[in-house]
């Protein structure tokens, strides 16, 4: 019998500039990512780095980003990491693939279209 998969799911985000061990800081977001597989639950923090090229309009596809993290963390899981074991989850995400639609957020007051 196959093992559950792991459920995943957003639990919190923040965005913010982090310092780099240069002195610098860089554009980015903490992720804290809810693992589940039955009665075992954990959570996990990814950070999450932009890309220097990275279009507007995507960075603030947080749909995009969000599964982008969680596709990160599937991938290492399914490489035999495991949620109870420590490790510094760092990615940078880029921009998605050409023909990708990307949902940006509509400002708070456009409610139509």
């Amino acid at each position: 019998m196959p093992e559950e998969p792991w459920l995943m799911r957003v639990e919190g985000a923040l965005e913010a500039h982090f310092k780099q061990p240069t002195g610098s800081s860089r554009p980015g977001i903490d992720w804290t990512i809810g693992l589940k597989r039955g009665a075992e639950m954990h959570r996990v923090r990814v950070r999450s780095y932009f890309a220097e090229d990275m279009r507007a309009a995507v960075k603030s596809d947080t749909t995009y980003l969000g599964r982008t993290v969680m596709q990160y963390l599937d991938d290492v899981l399914r490489t035999g990491w495991t949620p109870g074991q420590e490790r510094d989850h760092v990615i940078t995400i880029g921009n998605p693939p050409p023909g990708t639609e990307v949902h940006s957020a509509k400002p708070w007051w456009r409610f139509w279209g």
